[in-house]
C-alpha cells in the first residue's frame, strides 16, 4: 500500500512498555524492525525482560526508567533515547493508572487520586509529545499513538476520575493532531477491558459484569489491540482519530 509506512530501522518509545498491552506493542514493533525504548516506572524486571525479547527479534532494545508524571524524568527519557539511538520516530503513550471506586462513591476519591490520574493518563501525554516532537521532526516527522480507553467515550470504567482523565486524553489526542500536523500524526487506540495485570484490582464479578455488557460477550484481545496499534502507526493518512476495539461495549 502506498500510504503504509515502512517501520524498519525506526525508533520507538513505549511508556509502560514492560507489561500487558505495552509489552505486546513493543514486541510487534520489534518484529517490524523497530528499535525500542521500553519505559517503566516500577516494573523493572518486566521491562528488562521485554527488552531482551525484543532484542532477540534482531533490533536494539533498552529498558529506561522514568516516572511519566514527572517532567524532569520525561526529559531524561527523551535525552537517553536521543543519545542511545540518535533519532525518534514513534511515541506510544501507553502508561496509565487507575483506582477502582464505584461511581456512586463520591467520597472514595480524594484530590491526590484526581491529580495522579490526570498527571499520568493525560498530562504526561502532552509533555512527552512536546519533548518528542523536535527529535521526530529532525528526521522528517513521526507518529504518536495514545492508549486511551472506552471509559473516555462513555461514562464507564474503574472510577469517575479515571473516566474523566481518559476523556481528556482523547480530546488531547485530537488537539495534538492539529498542533503537530503535517509532520507528526497523532491517534488514539481505545481498548475495552483486557485481561492483563491492569484488571488485578477488579473482582471476578466485576470483570464478568463488564464483559457481559459487550455485544460479543468477550474481553478485548491484547494481541489484536497491539496489532491494531502497529497498523495505526503504519497508516500515513490517518491522524486525529480514535480506533476502538471493545467487543461492542461502547455501542451496547
Amino acid at each position: 500500500m502506498e500510504d503504509e509506512v515502512d517501520l524498519k530501522s525506526k525508533v520507538a518509545i513505549i511508556t509502560g512498555g514492560g507489561t500487558g498491552l505495552g509489552r505486546s506493542i513493543c514486541l510487534k514493533l520489534a518484529a517490524e524492525g523497530v528499535h525500542v525504548a521500553v519505559n517503566y516506572s516500577r516494573s523493572k524486571a518486566s521491562a528488562e525482560e521485554t527488552a531482551r525479547a525484543a532484542s532477540a527479534l534482531g533490533v536494539k532494545a533498552v529498558a529506561v526508567a522514568a516516572d511519566v508524571a514527572r517532567l524532569s524524568e520525561l526529559e531524561r527519557l527523551v535525552e537517553r533515547v536521543a543519545a542511545e539511538f540518535g533519532r525518534l520516530d514513534i511515541l506510544v503513550n501507553n502508561a496509565g493508572v487507575t483506582k477502582v471506586v464505584p461511581f456512586a462513591d463520591l467520597d472514595g476519591l480524594d484530590e491526590a487520586d484526581w491529580d495522579r490520574m490526570y498527571s499520568i493518563n493525560a498530562k504526561s501525554n502532552f509533555f512527552l509529545a512536546r519533548l518528542a516532537a523536535p527529535l521526530m521532526k529532525k528526521n522528517g516527522g513521526g507518529c504518536i499513538i495514545n492508549t486511551v480507553s472506552t471509559a473516555g467515550l462513555k461514562p464507564s470504567g474503574s472510577s469517575i476520575a479515571y473516566s474523566v482523565s481518559k476523556a481528556a486524553q482523547i480530546h488531547l489526542t485530537k488537539c495534538l493532531a492539529l498542533a503537530l500536523a503535517p509532520d507528526i500524526r497523532v491517534n488514539g487506540l481505545a481498548p475495552g477491558i483486557m485481561l492483563t495485570r491492569w484488571t488485578d484490582g477488579f473482582t471476578p464479578e466485576q470483570i464478568k459484569a463488564t464483559v457481559g455488557k459487550t455485544l460479543l460477550k468477550k474481553s478485548a484481545d491484547v494481541e489484536e489491540c497491539a496489532a491494531m496499534a502497529v497498523q495505526i502507526i503504519k497508516s500515513d493518512t490517518m491522524t486525529g482519530q480514535v480506533v476502538t476495539i471493545d467487543s461492542g461495549f461502547t455501542v451496547a
